[in-house]
């Protein structure tokens, strides 16, 4: 059995990452060549009598790791039967948008459907109700949502579903929320969507000449005008309402991250307002989407290195984008993880949510997926049906998708903090191992990020709070 560590340099140290313990050190300039030849599985006797006050206190041990299967793969039937929490309907396939980065428009991805007229019938949505309603009996609240295309192209049926539910499921606690582009907010959709406190996201991209560069009308005209107005209209008529509005904003290749950052710390409508940021998403888009520069790469660089100055004391906190503040957030999931997992003989690598159990999402069809972000052409993600329950033999192979590469996982140091999502694996009619190792790398690459800045932090005298 190998010994899997990783070693590694800071400005202000040496380290080692032992995957077994699933521990942080900080090793000595003259313990560091021992640890590296360790790495290698070239050490010899003087390294290990060097390292012995480490293996005396159960570091650098072999790895127990000889199979990979998760741990909640006997318990997935009855998680599914009684612990579905949310649920996503989409509402129709219909969009009267026509962004330039859409997973549905230009043939941007691979394995993936283009702009369709489908709509969710009302038998459908009543049915994917009494899906939720009838496998979530050990959860409390209950969440439903509402996707597209645009939902609110179908608002009669966005209409129908909440009174339905409302009416037969009266006593059940249900948390609404819906996405939508934000064109179609008319003085009676808000007025239902305020009366019955349902939360709004809105995707919307920044400055007008940036959102309008992407997100545009089917004529070609842009969209932020339209947007821009409602969202006043909101902050003006329904106070309540604004309050709950979240934004979402993807910052395509080609658009500067600082225009963004400014545009949402100066504007009056929108600077108090709750924003994600997100690049767009990788899986199975074409090359030509992902060309990324440094009008991308040095601004958010650049804030993020804000984010850890005013971490440390030495930026104040007010300065750092909203952009950017819950990026720092993966940095602390990462150092929470630290000694809290260990290896065992069956474990399986981190990544994989509990597929249909934690967001499922059902299409105008009644098919279900693990969530709304993966194809719905793919038979690979298609894991149900409404009117047939799940699929469990792959429910249970999405579940161990790491399977498909089990020896390079269970020699890899990032197993344990691994965030490989399954639709990285999407080879369209089956799991792709092939697809999931070409994005190993950047897996490896994000949790490497976060260590040397649990590092740097602890170098500086950041207090994790434990």
């Amino acid at each position: 059995m190998a010994i899997v560590i990783l070693t590694f340099t800071t400005p202000g140290g040496k380290y080692v990452y032992d995957r077994e313990t699933n521990s942080l050190l900080s090793v000595a300039d003259d313990e560091f060549p021992a640890f590296q030849r360790v790495q290698e599985g070239t050490a010899c006797e003087d390294d290990w009598v060097l390292l012995k006050r480490y293996t005396d206190n159960g570091y650098l041990k072999e790895t127990c790791l000889t199979e990979i299967q998760h741990s909640m793969t006997p318990h997935m039937r009855h998680k599914l039967e009684n612990q579905i929490s949310h649920l996503t309907l989409q509402l129709s396939q219909r969009c009267n948008l026509r962004c330039s980065y859409c997973a549905f428009g230009s043939n941007n991805y691979e394995n993936q459907r283009t702009h369709a007229s489908q709509s969710m019938p009302l038998e459908v949505i009543k049915k994917s109700v009494d899906f939720l309603m009838a496998r979530s009996h050990g959860v409390g609240e209950v969440a439903l949502g509402f996707y597209g295309g645009e939902p609110l192209l179908e608002i009669e049926n966005f209409v129908a579903c909440v009174e339905y539910t409302k009416e037969a499921y009266k006593g059940r606690p249900v948390a609404y929320n819906i996405t939508t582009n934000g064109t179609m907010l008319d003085d009676d959709i808000l007025r239902f969507i305020d009366e019955n406190k349902i939360n709004i996201a809105i995707s919307f991209d920044g400055p007008k000449h940036l959102h309008d560069k992407n997100r545009v009308f089917a004529d070609g005209s842009g969209s932020y005008d339209k947007i821009i107005a409602n969202v006043m209209y909101i902050k003006e008529n329904y106070p309540d309402l604004y309050r709950r509005l979240n934004f979402i904003t993807i910052v395509a290749p080609g658009v500067d991250y600082s225009c963004i950052n400014d545009f949402y710390t100066a504007d009056e409508v929108l600077r108090e307002s709750a924003v994600m940021s997100n690049s767009v998403s990788p899986f199975g888009a074409k090359e030509e989407l992902l060309q990324y520069d440094d009008q991308y790469q040095v601004p958010f660089k650049f804030q993020m290195v804000k984010v850890l100055l005013a971490e440390i004391g030495l930026y104040s906190q007010d300065k750092v984008s909203r952009l950017f503040s819950p990026k720092f957030a993966s940095v602390i999931t990462t150092y929470k993880g630290l000694s809290k997992y260990s290896i065992r003989n069956k474990s399986h690598p981190g990544g994989p949510c509990l597929p249909g159990v934690m967001r499922p999402f059902v299409n105008v069809y009644g098919n279900i997926f693990p969530c709304e972000r993966v194809s719905e052409e793919s038979d690979a993600m298609r894991i149900g049906h409404i009117d047939t329950g799940f699929e469990m033999d792959k429910v249970e192979a999405m579940l161990n998708v790491g399977k498909l590469t089990e020896a390079e996982c269970i020699a890899c140091w990032n197993f344990i903090h691994c965030v490989l999502c399954v639709a990285a694996c999407d080879g369209g009619t089956e799991l792709s191992s092939e697809k999931r190792l070409k994005e190993c790398v950047s897996a490896k690459g994000d949790t490497w990020e976060n260590i040397k800045t649990i590092c740097w932090l602890l170098e500086n005298g950041y207090d994790f709070g434990d």
